[in-house]
């Protein structure tokens, strides 16, 4: 089973779950209305926007929209889609495959190239306090056992090698960066943008701390999980994801962060406060 996320858009594309959008959009407002408007109707199609305003690179959105893809991701029928996940996440692949030239090496930004402003970061509503990144997988490690981890967490836009960052869950992440600070150390993380639903689905899995949840994922492939070095720092992260932010949550610095219109159709103040310094920019 591939896991490029291109392969499982090509599918979708084949059994005519894409939407593409041709006409320019703004980067505030536009998207998210759109999206609104069709969950209303209860209509979920992935919708890819061709041009989105002050960049040329695409925003495809909705891909984690229906079960049925989920299903379609993992190779099985939608009906057997949990059981399936429950069976797949507890039969682990901890030994990954590292690929060691993924294709986000294309292009490599680091120092004053570093310019998160030409990503088409969006604003979905008014009470946002700016742009957000939502569908970016952190990765981290435990810095005293090296157990990795990824997990989905708001990533404000707050200048060109800045996001506001929130680890309200408080879970295993925010464990590590606690453990970082304690040590006088920033916590070294990538974001990952662009991923395969698998990789996105197992992020979510329940696993014990002293487990990575790498080899979770690679159960919902039936497979190791491909990954690849970082090019400024000690960290593997998925292979074909399409954009890779590699940096650093900041010890001892907090700042001012959301609120946000949450998945729960609230708007959350509750933050962490963190901050997430870009060093390095990777795309396809």
């Amino acid at each position: 089973m591939s896991q490029d996320l291109r392969v499982f858009l090509e599918q979708l594309d084949k059994d005519g779950e894409i939407c593409h959008v041709t006409e320019p959009v703004k980067r505030e407002y536009e998207i998210s209305t759109l999206m609104m408007e069709l969950q209303k109707q209860r209509k979920y199609p992935v919708m890819w926007f061709d041009q989105v305003e002050g960049g040329d690179i695409p925003v495809v959105t909705n891909i984690l929209g229906t079960k049925g893809r989920f299903a379609k991701a993992m190779g099985v029928k939608t009906e057997d889609l949990s059981f399936e996940f429950a069976e797949r996440i507890k039969n682990r692949f901890d030994d990954v495959k590292v690929v060691e030239n993924p294709p986000c090496n294309a292009h490599l930004l680091t120092g004053d190239e570093v310019d998160l402003t030409k990503l088409p970061i969006i604003t979905h509503f008014p009470i946002d306090a700016g742009p957000y990144i939502t569908s970016g997988l952190t990765v981290a490690k435990d810095p005293e056992t090296g157990c990795e981890t990824l997990g989905f967490h708001r990533l404000q836009l707050k200048g060109k090698n800045k996001l506001g960052i929130s680890f309200h869950s408080r879970q295993r992440m925010w464990e590590f960066f606690r453990k970082s600070e304690e040590r006088g150390e920033n916590m070294k993380a990538a974001i990952c943008i662009g991923v395969h639903p698998n990789i996105a689905l197992g992020s979510q899995a329940s696993v014990p701390y002293h487990l990575g949840k790498y080899g979770a994922i690679g159960g919902l492939f039936g497979e190791p999980l491909e990954v690849s070095p970082c090019a400024t720092m000690d960290l593997n992260v998925p292979t074909y994801a399409e954009i890779v932010l590699e940096g650093e949550v900041l010890c001892n610095v907090r700042e001012p962060e959301g609120p946000f219109a949450e998945y729960t159709n609230y708007a959350c103040f509750r933050s962490t406060e963190n901050v997430f310094q870009v060093n390095a920019i990777r795309y396809r």
